[in-house]
């Protein structure tokens, strides 16, 4: 006990509520960094959004959001198919080392024969991982994050291979 209270640089007894204290600024903390890593992730989003690509006439959203979370992703896919009722979008990050995606596509798309499920199974097996999902909304990991860009960098090709007339 004396270990911690000095530590802590309060009396044995002070200990409990100098603990309380702690924590409670660590939660508001943390809090704090959430909200500037959702900031800054919907920054990138929104330039991404403004540099669509086009590919035989699906609106394709293709991007890394860097310091994002899973969640982050997901609720940016949410916000693109709110906006976009039309196209594809598959976003990345890396956390813990490690790759993600989400993937998003559109209800008329899935007709088509594109399936986010497919889309980021293929991106995990590039990264060494998996994944899938359900045709509108999917999400995959890899191990090897050098290999997000060349996995980002199939999607094209993904639409263009899956796509029906």
């Amino acid at each position: 006990l004396s270990e911690i209270s000095t530590q802590l640089n309060s009396q044995p007894d002070e200990i409990s509520a100098k603990l309380a204290s702690l924590i409670a600024e660590n939660k508001r903390l943390q809090k704090e960094v959430s909200s500037h890593q959702r900031g800054n992730a919907e920054e990138q989003f929104a330039a991404m959004l403004s540099d669509m690509q086009e590919i035989n006439g699906v609106g394709l959203l293709v991007g890394k959001i860097e310091g994002a979370s899973a969640d982050s992703l997901r609720e940016l896919t949410d916000r693109f198919r709110n906006e976009k009722p039309s196209g594809v979008a598959v976003l990345a990050t890396i956390s813990d080392d490690k790759p993600i995606f989400i993937a998003s596509v559109s209800k008329d798309l899935i007709g088509k024969g594109i399936k986010a499920g497919d889309l980021v199974r293929e991106m995990g097996k590039t990264t060494g991982g998996g994944g899938g999902g359900a045709p509108h909304l999917a999400q995959a990991g890899g191990r090897d994050a050098s290999k997000l860009d060349e996995a980002l960098a199939k999607v094209p090709s993904l639409i263009e291979s899956n796509l029906k007339s």
